[in-house]
């Protein structure tokens, strides 16, 4: 084949080479722009799930005696009702579930505070929790439904290093599920942070935020295994640590709000086996350990208990085993109940069985006294909650306080042999201490906190701070937006202080 001329070739075209780039260009911007709108449409779908729509929020509780979880179901309904919060379609678990646990039923035990260094006890933990929580919400909305992981007193109590460590395997097995998740979202709380958690969602449930009525806010007591909650709102501003403002839809409030560690049903009762230790002998008993009476134990007890403090100058890898045993005697029980209640120390117990009430908190925070009078003054009604209302709902009384009855059943409760006693507790575990936990009830409310002439309703049951907690911090994902506090103002902007 004779070749090609110069002059014969074909030559490219300057305006076709021109044609083809614009086609390619072309073609590759109206694929970004397809994937562009897809995601737009996609994105604008899961936005209006939560603004026009149902919605959900997963809050896992890891506390001092277990961990728990809550999947709540909302519908928004806009701006126009609630004080612009959203309406609570359906609680999870709800009150027709019944388990081992009084006063929420899906939890795992024990808390993680006890897993440092354990990345398979906390798996262990919180795996069953994500997959009953995976079972309430629908499989196409796990991708658009948040959950919290958030620490109270247990994970509190800890050094910052290992609750860091914790935190650091709770994110493992989250990030393993499809729920969406931040890392901010896995976090210890602070005591005045799950404190007025709580009060955010009695008062939203009871009814009170968005009433047209205004009517006044409700006190908070909630007391858990290791810490005691005290939040209520001021009808005056007023400077202290323990005050901030919160604005809930249009409405701003003056909010006191105490976290007391140490004060929970568990570790109060800690503190009496330390006083009892530091005021009888102590006798050695078959298999070299110490034997101590309890007055709060019934008659027939014997418990294994491990005591930290009962041993003086001993250090903790020391011997710290003993043998508590049932030495009902209820005088004695009172007292120590309200020594626990207002903290004394373990050598000035055994005077306190008289009747005088409102001796506050002593020894708190490194200071001499802490009366709540001044700051619960203008509250009209607390509610009782939690730990308070688990032990008050056992005697079968009704929801309003009466401090007498509570003292009166509590010596007849103290009063029956321990082999008549476990057939009534649904929580065995904790069965023995009934004898000590309802006294203790009285005396917080009446000798520690001073609210023995407020009126006071225990329960209900199934409200908790992680109501609050779903409120507040889902608050993005209902608005659309990053801020997820913004109604919400305190001192030095750290209201959200974390592991990080």
């Amino acid at each position: 084949m004779e070749p090609k001329s110069p002059s014969k070739s074909k030559l490219p075209v300057p305006g076709s080479v021109h044609s083809c780039q614009s086609w390619k260009i072309g073609m590759t911007l109206l694929v970004l722009l397809v994937v562009v709108g897809i995601y737009l449409v996609f994105r604008s779908s899961r936005v209006d799930n939560v603004l026009n729509g149902s919605y959900f929020t997963v809050v896992v509780d890891c506390g001092s005696t277990g961990t728990r979880v809550n999947v709540y179901k909302w519908r928004n309904v806009g701006a126009v009702s609630n004080q612009n919060l959203p309406i609570l379609l359906h609680l999870y678990p709800d009150n027709s579930t019944k388990g081992g646990c009084e006063y929420h039923c899906m939890q795992t035990e024990p808390g993680l505070d006890n897993f440092v260094g354990n990345e398979s006890g906390v798996r262990a933990s919180l795996e069953p929790l994500f997959i009953w929580a995976e079972q309430r919400v629908p499989l196409e909305r796990h991708g658009d439904t948040p959950v919290f992981v958030l620490g109270t007193a247990g994970l509190r109590r800890l050094p910052v290093d290992d609750g860091r460590r914790i935190l650091k395997d709770v994110e493992r097995v989250v990030m393993e599920h499809r729920f969406l998740c931040r890392r901010s979202w896995i976090r210890v709380l602070s005591g005045k942070e799950e404190a007025y958690y709580g009060w955010v969602a009695l008062n939203y449930q009871m009814g009170v935020f968005g009433n047209s009525l205004r009517l006044p806010t409700l006190g908070l007591l909630d007391l858990g295994g290791s810490s005691l909650q005290v939040v209520a709102a001021l009808n005056k501003s007023t400077e202290d640590e323990h005050v901030f403002k919160s604005r809930i839809g249009s409405v701003e409030h003056q909010i006191f709000a105490y976290s007391l560690p140490a004060f929970g049903l568990n570790e109060a009762f800690d503190r009496t086996v330390i006083m009892l230790s530091h005021t009888q002998e102590l006798r050695e008993s078959a298999g070299d350990r110490f034997e101590l009476n309890h007055p709060c134990l019934g008659s027939g007890l014997v418990q294994n208990y491990t005591c930290h403090g009962c041993f003086g100058k001993k250090k903790d890898n020391e011997v710290n085993a003993i043998l508590l045993v049932g030495d009902p005697n209820w005088e004695k029980c009172k007292g120590l109940a309200r020594a626990a209640a207002t903290n004394l120390s373990s050598s000035d117990w055994s005077p306190l069985t008289n009747d005088s009430n409102c001796m506050g908190l002593s020894f708190y925070n490194g200071k001499n006294e802490l009366k709540l009078t001044a700051f619960t003054r203008s509250v009209a009604r607390f509610h009782a909650l939690s730990g308070f209302f688990a032990v008050y709902s056992m005697l079968n009384l009704s929801q309003r306080a009466n401090l007498t009855k509570i003292w009166e059943e509590g010596q007849m409760l103290c009063a029956r042999s321990w082999t008549g006693l476990p057939s009534i507790f649904t929580n065995q575990k904790y069965a023995g201490q009934y004898c000590f936990r309802v006294p203790y009830l009285a005396a917080v409310i009446e000798d520690a906190l001073c609210l023995g002439d407020k009126e006071i309703i225990f329960g209900p049951g199934d409200v908790s701070w992680t109501l609050g907690a779903a409120l507040l911090e889902g608050e993005s994902m209902r608005l659309g937006s990053a801020k997820a506090h913004a109604g919400i103002l305190a001192p030095g902007n750290n209201w959200m202080p974390m592991y990080s």
